[in-house]
This record gives C-alpha cells, structure tokens and sequence, in this order.
C-alpha cells in the first residue's frame, strides 16, 4: 500500500531516529538537515537523492544534472545557516551512461557551484545499475551558534521569501506539455524559466549572514511555498497571514499570473524545485536584513507575518481573503 513521504519519515524517525540520549544530535530527524556537535564545533549534515523520470528528465545534460543534485543540499545548509566545507556523491548508473563526455559534463557543471564556496567531495560510491540512473548526494557543512530550525518562529514575526517563486514550476508545467503533443503556450522568457528549473540558485551566503543576525528560523522551499511555510508552522506551533500580491515573482511569471489567483497558486504557492528560503524574524531585524540581502546581492521580499495558532494559515489576494488548496504542495508517494 502506498505511503506518503511524509507519514513514512515520521514512521523512521519514531523506530530508528530515537537520539535522546545522546548529547551530541542537537537537530536530528525533522528539519532541512542535522545538527551534531563535535567536541565543540557543530556539523550540519543532509543528503538528498534525484532519480531519472520522478525528480529529472532523463535526458538531462549530465552538467545540469550535477549542479542541481549540489545545489539541493546546498539549498538545506543554508536553511541552517551553516557554511558548506564536504560534500559524498554516490551515482547509480545504468550500463554504458558513463562515457567519457558524459563524466566530463558531470564533474564540470559540479564543479562551476562547488568552486565559490571550497567545497571539497571528500567520498561517495558508485554502482552499476538496471535501473533509472540515481544521484545521490550528501553535504556537510560547519556551524557556529545555533542553527535556524523550523521550530523558531514566533508570533509577530515577518515572514520573507529570497528570489523569486514558480519559475521552475512553470518551467515543468511548459515541459509536461510539450511531452504531451498539447499546444505549448508562446511565452517570451521561457528559457529564462527553464535555467531557474535546471541550476537554482543555493541561498548560502545570505542563510548564513541570517543566522548571525539572530533570525527565528528558515526553510527551503522545495515542495511548494505553501507545503513548505506548513512545515514551519506546524514545528513551531504557529499560524500565518501570507499576502499574495507581496510574493515575489519574475517579470516573466508575472506577465503570465496577471490578476489570475489559480495561476498563482499553481506557480508560485504550490509549485516546487524554487529553492529558495523562507525566513520567520523579529521586526526589529527588518533593516539589518535588508542589508544582508543587498550584501550577498540575494533579493528579499516580506509576504506576510506569524500569527497565533489559532489563526491558521491565511492567504489574501487582492484584499480578499482566499480558500486554501486541497493540495499545499508536492509530495512523493513510497
């Protein structure tokens, strides 16, 4: 019978993740990545895996390819605030994918995100397979004071959003499409769109100067806004008031959404693989963050504030108050 992801997470945490008594996890199961103290300094670990026909095409180039199979863990460690140093790789690869380009491809598209931040692959392992060609990465990365958990927002916080949301969803709406013969809408930009899908933009050096600022807490926005903003508020207990008409998009998306609410939601409040952050903040905070953004040259956009639970999770468009989707965001069926 199949499960959903989340449900089998949880399922693995409660029999297999039960760290209470050891000093050392201070963030284990349940956030962007874990949080290990060792002999003082404090090791952010997480590891994501991509596999051919559920989360890339399978013809994609083997540079994209290792950019984005980086810049999803590396999109994790800056939810933490942490700074990336090593990185494992294990690559599952059907027989004959290897070839001397393909390998060539690879190591330079991980190698043009892995340079600007020193990032060392320090092990892994591959395998030959029968199977769909499978990426799994792991990145570790170091940590001084604590980090920024999903836990840590609180009432009267402002809620921001890094870069802008629902390209690569559009970008994969326009791509199922034209796989399925349908009449593909002209849209002028649409490359612009299908970049920010294959190479997002990992938010490190801004999670980074977040977390010294003392911000409450950060997520990365993988499964969809909406999924991922839900994560937050229920790990901190909390409700939301989101603004619609503040969520920041491309002008490209924008000129396609127009005053439409379903284009919106689908895009930019639902969508996925937008990587970037959701950040919860005092308000006293509001103009050293915009200088850290100006600084790491990472476009802020406040959408909205935290709210007691009892409000839940509001959404407004246009002043007007709108009904929640049945389907906040992506998420895989085991």
């Amino acid at each position: 019978m199949a499960t959903g992801e989340f449900a089998l997470i949880d399922e693995l945490r409660r029999g297999l993740g039960q760290v209470e008594d050891d000093a050392a996890v201070i963030v284990g199961i349940g956030d962007d990545a874990a949080v290990l103290d060792c002999g003082g300094r404090r090791l952010v670990a997480c590891t994501d895996t991509l596999v051919a026909g559920r989360h890339f095409f399978a013809e994609l180039g083997a540079d994209d390819l290792a950019w984005k199979a980086l810049a999803v863990n590396l999109s994790d460690l800056a939810a933490m605030g942490a700074e990336p140093r090593w990185a494992l790789l294990n690559l599952a690869l059907p027989a004959g994918m290897a070839t001397p380009a393909w390998r060539a491809d690879f190591m330079r598209g991980w190698q043009e995100l892995a340079l600007p931040f020193n990032l060392r692959l320090v092990g892994g392992d591959t395998v030959a397979c029968d199977g769909p060609l499978t990426v799994t990465v792991t990145a570790l990365g170091l940590l001084a004071g604590d980090a920024l958990l999903r836990s840590g927002a609180q009432v009267g916080d402002d809620l921001y959003v890094t870069g802008t949301l629902g390209d690569a969803a559009l970008a994969l709406e326009l791509a199922f499409a034209e796989r399925a013969g349908e009449a593909v809408e002209d849209l002028p930009g649409a490359a612009t769109l299908e970049q920010c899908r294959r190479r997002p933009t990992p938010r490190v050096a801004f999670g980074q100067a977040a977390q010294r600022l003392g911000a409450r807490c950060a997520q990365d926005v993988s499964d969809g806004f909406l999924a991922d903003l839900h994560h937050i508020l229920q790990a901190s207990g909390v409700g939301a008031r989101i603004d619609g008409d503040a969520i920041p998009l491309s002008p490209v998306l924008a000129g396609w959404v127009g005053d439409d609410w379903q284009r919106l939601l689908r895009t930019a409040l639902t969508g996925g693989d937008d990587y970037e952050l959701i950040l919860a903040a005092p308000p006293a905070l509001a103009v050293q963050l915009q200088t850290a953004a100006q600084q790491t040259q990472t476009p802020l956009q406040r959408v909205g504030s935290v709210l007691p639970a009892a409000a839940g999770l509001q959404l407004f468009w246009q002043g007007r108050r709108q009904d929640l989707p049945e389907h906040l965001g992506h998420q895989h069926v085991i």
